[in-house]
C-alpha cells in the first residue's frame, strides 16, 4: 500500500470526526436555548418541558404575563399551580444572556468574513 494514499484516508476520517465533532457542539447549543427562543413572541408558548417519564411531561406556560406549571400524559392535561413571575422571569432573561453568549461566541470565527 502506498503511504500517500494511507495518510489522505487518515486525513479523511479525522475532517470527518472534526465536522460531526463541530456538528454535536451546534446542535447541544441550540438544543439548550430552543426553549427561551419563542417566549415573548407569543401570546400563549411554553417556557419549558421537562419528561418525567415515558409519557409524563411537565411545561411551563405563559399566557399573557401570567406562568403556569402544567402536567401532561397518558390521562390527559391537568394545571399543577400558577407561578409568579417574579420567579420565571429572572430565569427566562439568564437564559437569553446565556444565548446571545453562546451565538457571539459561534459568530466569532466568521466576523473576519463579515467585514471583507
Amino acid at each position: 500500500m502506498n503511504i500517500a494514499f494511507v495518510l489522505q484516508v487518515i486525513w479523511a476520517f479525522a475532517l470527518v470526526a472534526l465536522l460531526l465533532i463541530g456538528f454535536l457542539y451546534v446542535a447541544r447549543a441550540i438544543q439548550r436555548t430552543r426553549i427561551v427562543g419563542s417566549v415573548g413572541k407569543r401570546l400563549i408558548s411554553t417556557v419549558e418541558s421537562t419528561a418525567l417519564a415515558q409519557n409524563v411531561t411537565v411545561h411551563v406556560i405563559r399566557v399573557g404575563d401570567k406562568y403556569f406549571l402544567v402536567g401532561g400524559g397518558s390521562a390527559g392535561v391537568a394545571l399543577l399551580s400558577e407561578l409568579p413571575a417574579s420567579e420565571i422571569e429572572p430565569y427566562i432573561e439568564s437564559h437569553r444572556l446565556a444565548l446571545e453568549a453562546q451565538r457571539t461566541t459561534l459568530m466569532r470565527p466568521f466576523e473576519r468574513f463579515r467585514k471583507s
